[in-house]
């Protein structure tokens, strides 16, 4: 792949994260709730369906990883050290500036709302925050992310060849996602926290298996393979997801709201399939390669942004207008991304990779069913 591209997908990633973060800043909570009276910063309420984006462009990296890991063991390691150290540091960083630092609590938008606690840590660390408190609330995706990994090493396991692969998870995606979408209805029959629609978010990350299937299928079609048909089909699945789960969320003008979502989101995903035709965003050079430089920062951004943002915009929407607030507090989270990226995203991949491997060796010399896990394929005896 040639350098442009790779900087497309980083501009991609730019692009997501700044949806993501305008929305956490400027629409995932009342006005009210930090402190803004007057003049607040136009909400830019679709702007969570960068994560959905984020979602593709992870199906075709990790699909691209996939392809030069020489065992599902070695993608696996990849994986685990360029996710973990990070999402580790941010969990435990995060716990700490909750104890010491003033993050409302908004009920009404199910926001904080019971500050956690130690075993909420632990069950972070494992990716299973739903079961009690998420440290912070945008670690939902990171444990989306993990689910999918593994499910693609489990295929990766049993299909060897990667049109088979993208078909096989198009395929199951197309099945899972209408199941979800029907039992959305179901959720509004039950009580409780636990219904049909929760558990197939938790176990089987139903709905978002569409937009990892845009990624993978994408990345056959770059490479010549003729699975159009299933990739314009999980397109307008992921579309209606978006859809749904706006409608879902909307109290007011809900089929509105849903739309201009699913659109924003369309548009998102037409500049990945020109991109995947070999067309390249064009930019100014000194905006490609700004952009291109905030994607690579975008992983640190995502973990570290969304409480301390949220806590200094309380703070300073009382003593300067919102929109310089805002200003203020997108420079200095991103700027807090920086540090955070050396500290702790890049300093200890290779370090946490290296002892992934030993471990899976391990695992892989001694447990049969396991030996995939191997750093090196298994060679066949001489005859």
């Amino acid at each position: 792949m040639s350098a442009n591209r790779d900087q497309t997908i980083d501009m991609f990633r730019g692009i997501a994260i700044l949806l993501v973060v305008l929305f956490h800043f400027t629409a995932r909570l009342p006005a009210y709730a930090l402190n803004i009276t007057e003049g607040a910063p136009w909400p830019i309420f679709f702007g969570w369906v960068g994560v959905y984006f984020f979602f593709i462009i992870s199906g075709y990296c990790i699909f691209m990883t996939l392809e030069r890991s020489a065992t599902v063991g070695v993608f696996l390691a990849r994986r685990i050290s360029r996710i973990y150290p990070a999402f580790v540091a941010a969990v435990l960083i995060l716990f700490i500036f909750g104890l010491i630092a003033h993050v409302p609590s908004v009920p009404e938008a199910k926001f904080h709302v019971i500050p956690p606690g130690p075993v909420d840590v632990l069950m972070n660390l494992f990716f299973v925050g739903e079961i009690g408190e998420w440290v912070d609330g945008s670690f939902w995706s990171i444990a989306v992310e993990v689910k999918f990994y593994v499910l693609v090493a489990i295929l990766a396991g049993v299909l060897h060849d990667g049109r088979r692969f993208a078909v096989v998870f198009g395929r199951l995606a197309m099945i899972m996602a209408p199941i979800w979408a029907v039992s959305t209805f179901f959720s509004y029959l039950g009580s409780g926290p636990v219904t049909p629609q929760s558990m197939l978010k938790f176990l089987l990350i139903a709905p978002y298996l569409s937009f990892f299937a845009v990624g993978i299928l994408g990345r056959q079609v770059e490479l010549g393979a003729p699975l159009r048909g299933l990739l314009y089909a999980n397109v307008a699945m992921s579309v209606a997801v978006v859809w749904i789960e706006a409608f879902a969320f909307e109290l007011h003008d809900g089929w509105i709201i849903a739309s201009c979502c699913a659109l924003a989101y369309f548009a998102l995903v037409v500049l990945f399939l020109r991109y995947v035709d070999g067309r390249r965003l064009r930019l100014p050079r000194a905006m490609s390669g700004g952009l291109a430089y905030v994607g690579l920062l975008s992983f640190s951004w995502y973990l570290i942004h969304e409480n301390v943002g949220i806590s200094l915009l309380y703070t300073f929407d009382r003593y300067m207008p919102a929109q310089i607030a805002l200003l203020l507090v997108v420079i200095t989270t991103f700027s807090m991304a920086i540090v955070f990226a050396f500290l702790f995203e890049w300093r200890f991949r290779k370090p946490v990779e290296n002892l992934a491997l030993i471990v899976f060796d391990w695992l892989g010399q001694r447990i049969k069913p396991l030996s995939g896990l191997r750093s090196a394929p298994m060679t066949q005896p001489a005859e």
